[in-house]
């Protein structure tokens, strides 16, 4: 065990620096816990990846090139955890760090921008497939980093991936955690968007910074020539056919790929309306009909809950448990503590918040979450009594780690209830669960367990593929498979295979096939993670 100990963080960085500049790995590792974390984020090794373990961190140590300097730690030096600054030979940067036992317990560091950003090329350096909230943060991104790039679109103006969207549709997440980069949303926004209102938000972001965006342009293929190190990109604008030639292509399409519609026997015979949740507008059209909508999860029960209000009748169909969370208990205990008007009112910014929230290593999060949600359920015993009894299946993860972990590894399994829940517990969302699907005839579902639902339509909320879907659709199945999938990072749970990766699978990254990334997530992620995926494409660019 390593002799000196750290009261301060202050002294802790400073034997960190010397340890760097020494180039002794042994030494940096000696810094830490055994079992301590060192997550980073460009600084050190241009990637983002996280090294646990002081064995791990002396190989990580001695391959890293980076020189790093002038560390400095910002807060009350009596603390054991803080936020510092600091610099390396490509930039300036921030991170965070936690002491246990006056040692390193968690590490963060994270590029943030460079000592000099480069003047704008006059050739298409990147282009953007996509232009929904993480396409148009990348281009505000490259844009402020002075790469040059285009973002392209099938739908005529930003937004309208938002206004296409059912009507019914609002944010679960609250506006605290969904600012834009550089242009945050106005004091009087409310607190939960409707998706009409996100729309005309991204569509006047794109105007106020004025980002280059090409509408009504459908992007058809892609090549990459090896020798020149660009690609050759066909697209299809306004009925005309144009090839642009970049360096870089980020598919920021979502986190997912084609739209997951079950081929059930029987769907050529059932004579109603079948579509998937993708496809579906408002309950209006259905007054007064009987509706099964397949699936539990958020899209199913907003559906569920809109033809409620519509006047129409209802059917879920759960084939595998999910997850449900109140709304108030999602954002008070979950996000409250870094996203919400308490947090701002203690002085924790957008920037602060998304940087404690990236500190912690995924494992440790697990672990954390395992807790708050012990604590949730107990405090709730009552509604989820209430559910089960209504014959609703729920978990809280295969380890109870909870939706924040479901989300980064399948980005499915739960609902965050907004009113959907007491409409199951009172019947007036019918339910079956546990019994799948075993065909269609005419007018009715029928299911395994032998219940015959009588149906007017049917609503697919069964989810999407894999990105790589598009990969493969755009660029051919041998790039996809080389690439591999995308999200997720190795829980070893269901939909999330190993090996434990610590980091999610090719998100904000580099990929294997070269100039190729993949830009998606939430508003959240859309605003933290355009960050640090531009200054990779920046980085790149100039080599």
């Amino acid at each position: 065990m390593p002799e000196k100990r750290f009261k301060e963080i202050s002294s802790w960085l400073s034997a960190f620096e010397t340890a760097l500049g020494n180039k002794n790995a042994s030494a940096v590792a000696d810094l830490f816990v055994e079992d301590g974390y060192w997550r980073d984020y460009l600084p050190f090794g241009w990637d983002l990846q996280t090294i646990e373990g002081r064995s791990a961190i002396v190989d990580f140590a001695q391959n890293t090139p980076s020189e790093a300097r002038d560390f400095r730690h910002e807060g009350d030096t009596q603390s054991q955890e803080g936020f510092f600054t600091f610099e390396t030979q490509d930039g300036l940067a921030r991170g965070y760090i936690r002491l246990k036992d006056g040692l390193c317990h968690t590490l963060f560091t994270m590029l943030t921008d460079f000592h000099q950003h480069p003047k704008t090329s006059s050739e298409l350096d990147v282009l953007v497939v996509g232009g929904g909230q993480c396409g148009l943060a990348l281009g505000a991104q490259l844009s402020a980093l002075g790469v040059s790039y285009l973002i392209v679109d099938k739908h005529p103006r930003p937004g309208d991936q938002w206004r296409s969207r059912y009507d019914s549709l609002v944010l679960h997440d609250p506006v605290w955690y969904d600012h834009m980069p550089f242009k945050p949303f106005p004091d009087d926004w409310p607190v939960f968007t409707p998706k009409d209102q996100m729309g005309d938000w991204l569509e006047r972001y794109a105007a106020d910074l004025d980002l280059k965006f090409w509408g009504n342009t459908e992007f058809q293929n892609a090549s990459f020539d090896p020798s020149s190190q660009t690609w050759t990109a066909e697209m299809t604008r306004e009925g005309k056919s144009v090839t642009l030639q970049p360096k870089h292509i980020v598919m920021a399409l979502g986190l997912s790929g084609f739209p997951n519609v079950p081929e059930f026997e029987g769907r050529d015979v059932f004579a109603g309306a079948q579509m998937h949740s993708s496809a579906y507008k408002a309950g209006s059209d259905w007054a007064g009909k009987n509706v099964v909508v397949v699936g539990a999860n958020n899209s199913a029960h907003d559906i569920a809950s809109n033809l409620v209000h519509h006047g129409a009748h209802p059917t879920m169909i759960q084939r595998s448990s999910s997850l449900v969370v109140k709304q108030n208990d999602y954002c008070n205990r979950l996000l409250g503590p870094l996203f919400s008007a308490e947090a701002v009112a203690k002085g924790i910014t957008t920037d602060k918040a998304d940087i404690l929230q990236a500190s912690v290593p995924l494992r440790l999060m697990e672990q954390n979450h395992r807790k708050i949600w012990e604590g949730i359920r107990a405090e709730q015993r009552e509604f989820y009594g209430a559910l089960e009894k209504a014959g609703f299946a729920l978990d809280f993860a295969e380890d109870g780690a909870g939706l924040g972990l479901k989300y980064r590894r399948t980005a499915s399994g739960y609902y965050i209830d907004v009113g959907a829940s007491e409409m199951i517990v009172d019947g007036r969302i019918k339910l079956q669960s546990g019994s799948s699907v075993s065909y269609l005839s005419n007018s009715s579902l029928h299911l395994e367990n032998g219940a015959e639902l009588p149906a007017d339509a049917i609503v697919y909320a069964t989810g999407y593929g894999d990105m790589t879907d598009w990969v493969a659709k755009f660029m051919g199945r041998d790039i996809a498979e080389n690439v591999g999938p995308c999200w997720g990072y190795g829980s070893k749970t269901k939909g999330d295979p190993g090996p434990w990766l610590g980091e999610l699978r090719n998100m904000w990254k580099p990929t294997a096939q070269k100039g190729l990334w993949f830009m998606g997530g939430n508003l959240s992620q859309a605003r933290f993670f355009s960050r640090i995926l531009a200054l990779q494409i920046s980085h790149a660019s100039r080599e």
